[in-house]
């Protein structure tokens, strides 16, 4: 009965996980990042650009910002049902990632720290949030674990490591130099644990073959090493890029602001790993704490790298249960209908949450909806905000397919210039434009030469 209780109460984690994942769907998600993925690949499916990816026809007509092949499972979502099948694939992405979690938290740890460790991966705001989106994230963060899960189960034979080469390999063509984060951490714990040098050599010939697939295509495709391989990945590297953070201890600060509400149980998780002196505990702290040290290494840093690590943490956090697995043995049917009574509010309660966690619909959604209708689909509209407001971009782009044209002031209107233009207020003067609606910080103006 217990058995039986346990992967009840397994099921209902799962369930729950993917009722939260489909939650933002009901909400008004503004996501730059996901609404300018979802442009991306939306013309990649329209236009047949495999391996050129585009976002608009006169910003970025040739998208180097990440390597192409993230995007295929997207763009051919689109092709076959649009939109709501490509983020349908984000969210089964991110639903296997929960379902490898308790896979390997299962057979290291035992039922019940599984259950643990899948209800906090998939309570955890940033992951159901941004798991069900059209972002890179679902499917690196599930090809990079995947990779180090048979080293973390180990002893790895040679089927194993092929299998965590073609997983780490997939991964960073979804997403550069990250996808081998995990592999590297686990051969690194694996190896410190059964004090074999060899496993350090292993991994690290299967993180370098892994790597070959990426820097072929970069290095041999026009274009690619120059924006992609210089701009990015290097800049990013050295601190040369702008944005985002630049400080060591980011990460750690990043994790403590995000990673709720599994956090104290992550601390628990670790301090019973050290007390209860369980193998297989210790080696998942030093799985997790591995990818976090190397997550500080780069120059330029975001909040949503640590993604790659949310499953290695929740993971630790399922250690946090070993000292009650008893008692919840004891209790397992309660725990059980605790479980899916969990999953049924979830499931219930998911329009509402969706409208919780995404907040206010952006104004080309609410007060200038109305006035945006005049224009169809690929037409131009001026954006005019210093600097540029890619939020607002992204939405237009994502939401009503215009093309909008980013500006930095607005010049007088003539024929030929866009219908619509949208500036942020207050805005400079110019002549032949009439305002015709203003919202949170934006005005909406007509073209009067036209």
């Amino acid at each position: 009965m217990p058995d039986r209780a346990a992967r009840t109460a397994q099921l209902a984690a799962l369930a729950l996980g993917a009722a939260l994942l489909v939650a933002p769907w009901f909400g008004h998600f503004d996501d730059t990042d996901a609404q300018l993925y979802q442009v991306v690949a939306r013309k990649m499916a329209e236009r047949g650009g495999w391996l050129d990816p585009a976002y608009l026809d006169h910003l970025y007509p040739h998208f180097r910002e990440h390597l192409p092949f993230g995007f295929w499972p997207f763009a051919a979502a689109d092709l076959l049902g649009g939109q709501p099948l490509a983020r349908a694939v984000a969210a089964a992405f991110s639903l296997a990632t929960l379902a490898l979690v308790a896979f390997l938290a299962r057979r290291m740890l035992g039922a019940w720290p599984a259950i643990a460790a899948t209800l906090v991966l998939a309570l955890t705001e940033t992951f159901f949030r941004y798991g069900g989106a059209t972002r890179l994230d679902p499917l690196l963060v599930l090809l990079a674990n995947v990779a180090a899960a048979p080293i973390l189960l180990g002893p790895a034979g040679a089927a194993s490591w092929l299998l965590a080469g073609l997983a780490a390999a997939g991964a960073v063509l979804v997403k550069g130099p990250f996808g081998i984060l995990p592999l590297v951490a686990a051969c690194c714990a694996r190896a410190v644990f059964d004090r074999s040098p060899k496993t350090l050599l292993a991994g690290a010939l299967t993180a370098t073959l892994a790597l070959a697939p990426a820097v072929a295509f970069v290095a041999l495709a026009p274009g690619w090493w120059e924006t992609y391989g210089r701009n990015q990945l290097l800049a990013s590297a050295v601190g040369a890029r702008t944005d985002g953070a630049t400080q060591p201890w980011f990460p750690l600060v990043a994790l403590a602001g995000r990673f709720w509400p599994g956090l104290p149980l992550l601390v628990a998780g670790v301090v019973v790993a050290v007390r209860t002196r369980s193998r297989e505990a210790r080696m998942l702290c030093l799985f997790a704490a591995v990818q976090i040290a190397l997550l500080c290494i780069p120059s330029r840093k975001v909040w949503n790298h640590l993604l790659i690590a949310w499953p290695a943490l929740a993971l630790v956090s399922g250690c946090a249960v070993l000292p009650l697995t008893a008692w919840l043995s004891r209790h397992a049917r309660a725990a059980a209908a605790t479980c899916a009574a969990l999953a049924l509010a979830a499931l219930l309660c998911a329009p509402a949450i969706g409208r919780l966690v995404d907040g206010a619909p952006c104004v080309g959604a609410r007060e200038f909806a109305g006035l945006l209708d005049e224009l169809h689909p690929g037409d131009p509209i001026l954006v005019v905000s210093s600097p540029t407001s890619w939020r607002m971009l992204a939405s237009l782009a994502a939401e009503r397919r215009l093309e909008p044209d980013p500006r930095d002031a607005l010049a007088p209107a003539v024929s030929s210039a866009p219908r619509l233009a949208l500036t942020t207020d207050p805005v400079a003067p110019a002549a032949g434009w009439r305002e015709i609606g203003r919202a949170r910080g934006w005005v909406l103006l007509r073209n009067q030469a036209r």
